[in-house]
């Protein structure tokens, strides 16, 4: 219990008060969720912006994007970076053989993989679910992975959709807290 209250502290403290110093624990953070994928992250940090006193402003935003959503961009997307892998030179198999932890089989995949036919837009397809605030990233680095994304594409979409991602939900959440403040 004292370590979800420790947790909380310092989830306030990095998004209410964002510094060079939260960025990096941000970054760390982010990594290790992605990779062990314990909660959700984005919806975590910006919970946190129902504590917030002043008013939701631009000059907030901002610093909320450089000292969160680009340091939780980056580190979620180092933390995609082991599941890709695996399911890109694991497939078939490690997909049998890990398929109760990715709540998902091969029979789905096969499924999804008809839809996409190899062209540009496919990674624009990608980079639009990488920003949606509500989906979870572990089915879409391993999608990427058994498509056979090359990695350099995957790695900078997974950054911009990370971004976007944590932006949008810091935005929705700031905006809306000081949106009920106003009543």
């Amino acid at each position: 219990m004292s370590e979800t209250a420790s947790f909380i502290k310092v989830a306030q403290d990095v998004v209410l008060e964002p510094s060079f110093h939260g960025a990096l624990s941000l970054l760390g953070l982010s990594f290790v969720n992605d990779v062990v994928g314990i909660f959700p992250f984005a919806l975590a940090l910006a919970g946190q912006l129902f504590f917030l006193k002043e008013a939701f402003t631009l000059a907030l935003s901002m610093k909320l994007l450089v000292f969160v959503a680009i340091p939780v961009g980056i580190g979620s997307s180092f933390g995609s970076i082991p599941l890709y892998l695996i399911a890109y030179f694991g497939g078939k198999p490690a997909i049998n053989k890990l398929q109760k932890y990715v709540k998902f089989s091969w029979k789905d995949i096969e499924r999804v993989q008809q839809t996409f036919k190899g062209t540009w837009y496919d990674e624009v397809i990608f980079l639009l679910l990488r920003c949606v605030p509500v989906l979870p990233s572990m089915p879409l680095d391993v999608a990427a992975g058994i498509f056979r994304m090359s990695f350099m594409p995957f790695f900078v979409l997974t950054v911009a959709g990370s971004i976007v991602r944590m932006m949008l939900t810091l935005l929705v959440v700031g905006l809306g807290m000081h949106g009920l403040s106003q009543f």
